[in-house]
């Protein structure tokens, strides 16, 4: 009774601080936008119900590049995939755009104070000390890891298409990658052996199974109210909530919390002694160690910081890789013609290999293999694995437009006024398919148009860390680990499509895009069984195989 009560008082004050909010700051009524169908969700449900990007694009082709729409209790935002006020956003006043409050604080209790849940000056501190890992010579090392884990894989999908008695299986591919992306990352990073390939888990590999779909998958309406309007309690009640509550997704994020940090604090323990002893190994972690070691006393990483890392590693650097290739093979079968002519390019590499006599496949091999860096490229901008990132304006700005917008009143309009705590939701989605960047077949998968010099003619902005795409985010906050999974995402396919083909099922005929932070495949009619992607695989022909 006592719970309910306060439960009713709470709510009385939310909404009663979110009306007059609505009423007392400057309205955004000039952009326009859809109609909001509840009062009470807004258009939070069309946004993050529905398959990911079905409400950005069908937004985004019919108002333009800014969108204003309805958040919980009637207040406005925008949904936001100007090129030009994207690098205002992310370039050029980062400091006036920041991330939510009330997301950092559940982003601390999800992944501690590291790189995620920095900030302004502490983000740029984490990130000058964890910059040493991710070089491209750093990453250049890594290649055979991921040669590895994909050989690892290859092995597995042999042995059971071996054992059956027809020429290919269906197979969750999903399952697959994240097993061997987990492999990869506990290698490179951590120099720790998971052991997901081999199901052989660590401890830490367990926790991390499946850890976003339990905490943000098919979110209830309920959970989406929640999210959006704890921007609304104080920070300290929020805190309290999060630390104390008992629904199962909270419990699940403590519970992994507890596991990490108690063994990133006794990995800390065992590179840093490594290090003053004057070993230690190529890995990420023991890298960011020494250059933590290293670094003056006002840069440095609290224990706090450093153990936190091992977290914003683990939560960013597998499961959002396994699900860029998976999508990527799941082109692949929808595009035989692709597939194949891939696997040519594939094949001739192999043969470049062979004659020089030199078995180990580089990073040079990579880069010159044009048409699979095509296939990734296009494969990312059509599946970006994060699809949405929000912010808040810390004071009034105006965001410049790459091209004018029409306004409720019928005028056009080249800039927007955004006032102080409009909060904004950064199509990563939408922005990749803006058929004025990309065409008018964006919503296609199509590797020629890397190879035709389609894109040479297009005036970008430069706002993306990778090939004008905002995969991979932008300006201070691009992600730091951009090489380190384009090189493992190129190494997958190289390994897989060179040794098997990929087909549609009927299962893969209706995979549906759903979000849990990041984006994942999901079957239709079977969201209730979690993340999946079942393809059929056959063996490929191993002419000139290595």
């Amino acid at each position: 009774m006592i719970y309910s009560s306060a439960g009713a008082g709470i709510g009385a004050l939310i909404l009663i601080f979110a009306l007059f909010r609505r009423f007392t700051r400057p309205s955004l009524s000039v952009i326009r936008g859809p109609q909001s169908p509840s009062f009470i969700f807004g258009n939070l449900l069309e946004l993050f119900q529905r398959p990911v990007g079905e409400a950005d694009f069908a937004w985004q082709s019919q108002y333009g590049n800014i969108v204003r729409f309805k958040s919980v209790l009637g207040e406005d935002r925008l949904l936001v995939t100007d090129p030009e006020a994207l690098r205002r956003m992310l370039n050029t006043s980062t400091q006036t755009y920041s991330k939510l409050p009330n997301y950092r604080i559940v982003s601390r209790m999800l992944h501690g104070t590291g790189l995620l849940w920095a900030d302004g000056e502490d983000h740029r501190r984490q990130r000058s000390i964890m910059l040493p890992g991710f070089g491209m010579n750093e990453c250049k090392e890594f290649l055979p890891i991921f040669k590895d884990c994909a050989e690892a894989i290859s092995m597995k999908w042999l042995e059971t298409i071996g054992s059956s008695d027809s020429r290919g299986l269906v197979i969750d591919v999903l399952a697959w990658a994240s097993r061997g992306t987990l492999d990869a990352m506990g290698h490179a990073a951590f120099d720790v052996q998971f052991g997901a390939i081999e199901d052989d888990l660590h401890p830490l590999a367990k926790k991390y199974k499946n850890y976003l779909g339990d905490i943000f998958g098919l979110p209830s309406s309920k959970q989406i109210f929640l999210q959006a309007a704890s921007k609304y309690i104080p920070a300290c009640i929020l805190q309290w909530l999060l630390e104390n509550g008992s629904n199962t997704r909270l419990v699940r994020a403590r519970d992994v919390r507890t596991t990490v940090t108690s063994i990133a604090k006794e990995l800390v323990r065992e590179k840093a002694d490594t290090l003053l002893q004057g070993r230690g190994n190529t890995d990420i972690f023991t890298l960011l160690v020494k250059a933590n070691m290293d670094a003056n006393a006002k840069k440095k990483l609290s224990d706090e910081e450093l153990v936190a890392q091992m977290r914003t590693l683990l939560i960013s650097g597998y499961e959002t890789t396994s699900t860029a290739v998976v999508f990527i093979l799941l082109e692949l079968a929808r595009h035989p013609k692709v597939q194949s002519k891939l696997r040519d390019e594939i094949r001739k590499t192999e043969a470049t290999i062979r004659a020089r006599g030199d078995p180990q496949l580089t990073v040079a091999d990579l880069e010159a293999m044009t048409y699979l860096n095509a296939v990734v490229k296009e494969g990312l901008r059509l599946h970006p694995p994060a699809p949405h990132s929000l912010r808040i304006a810390r004071q009034d700005d105006i965001l410049p437009l790459s091209k004018p917008i029409l306004t409720e009143s019928g005028d056009m309009i080249n800039k927007v006024f955004v006032p102080k705590g409009t909060e904004i939701v950064i199509s990563i989605a939408a922005y990749n398919r803006d058929k004025s960047l990309w065409g008018e077949n964006a919503h296609e998968f199509n590797p020629d148009r890397w190879l035709d010099g389609e894109m040479d003619d297009k005036n970008f902005f430069g706002i993306g860390a990778y090939s004008n795409l905002m995969t991979f985010f932008s300006g201070t906050r691009a992600c730091l680990g951009w090489r380190f999974a384009l090189m493992e995402i190129q190494v997958f396919l190289f390994t897989l499509v060179g040794k098997f083909e990929f087909a549609v099922t009927d299962k893969s005929e209706r995979i549906v895009r759903q979000s849990v932070i990041a984006m994942v495949p999901m079957v239709d009619g079977e969201l209730d069984r979690g993340v999946q992607l079942p393809l059929f695989i056959s063996l490929a022909s191993q002419d000139g195989e290595m």
